[in-house]
């Protein structure tokens, strides 16, 4: 039974996360889901008491699908810093201009000013997380003597933000067309390369 209720739940998170980039926030109801699902809206509240924290759950699909995958490549405590800084940010530059990932952003920054909870939700589920993961994982190399002693959630968030620079902003104002490897592949390596040449402290002779 509960194995039933699980999978109809998921069924649900998938429906709605398609109903929501389809139609915006605002203009998908509840009963909208509900008949896109098959039921009734009191079978819908059984399982989200609301509509924020059923959008909540399609952000954190999303994340768990494409986000966390990514930032997996933080389990290694010891992997080599420079390599596993290229390696984020080659998964981190694809991430980011995903197609589906530039409509939850554009999403949630849309509908944030009529609905600001809407934008917790965001951040609070999906881009939080991730940057507490990546905070974490800075502040033990800080620890270690590998990067400088500065703030390791400044870090994680520069490190971001290098790794969003170039195509993501016109992506995210509609851009049609989808970078290619090179371009990406340049991207990250000259994000890697930039966080390294500010933040990590030289390995002793």
């Amino acid at each position: 039974m509960r194995k039933k209720t699980q999978s109809k739940r998921e069924e649900i998170v998938a429906i709605a996360r398609a109903a929501f980039l389809d139609g915006g926030y605002s203009a998908t109801s509840m009963a909208t889901i509900a008949a896109l699902v098959g039921g009734s809206k009191g079978t819908l509240y059984g399982y989200f008491s609301s509509k924020e924290e059923l959008f909540g759950a399609v952000v954190r699909d999303v994340s768990e699908e494409h986000g966390l995958p990514v930032l997996a490549l933080l389990d290694d405590p010891r992997a080599d810093l420079a390599e596993t800084i290229f390696a984020l940010a080659r998964a981190l530059t694809r991430f980011f201009v995903m197609p589906e990932a530039i409509a939850h952003y554009r999403l949630a920054v849309g509908e944030s000013g009529r609905f600001p909870k809407l934008g917790q939700i965001f951040f609070e589920q999906g881009q939080k997380e991730g940057e507490d993961m990546v905070t974490a994982w800075l502040e033990e190399r800080i620890a270690r003597g590998e990067l400088a002693a500065r703030p390791p959630r400044l870090l994680a968030q520069q490190f971001v933000a290098l790794c969003r620079a170039g195509p993501w902003n016109a992506l995210l104002m509609g851009a049609p067309e989808q970078p290619g490897e090179a371009q990406l592949e340049e991207l990250a390596t000259l994000a890697a390369q930039t966080f390294l040449a500010a933040h990590a402290r030289p390995h002793p002779e």
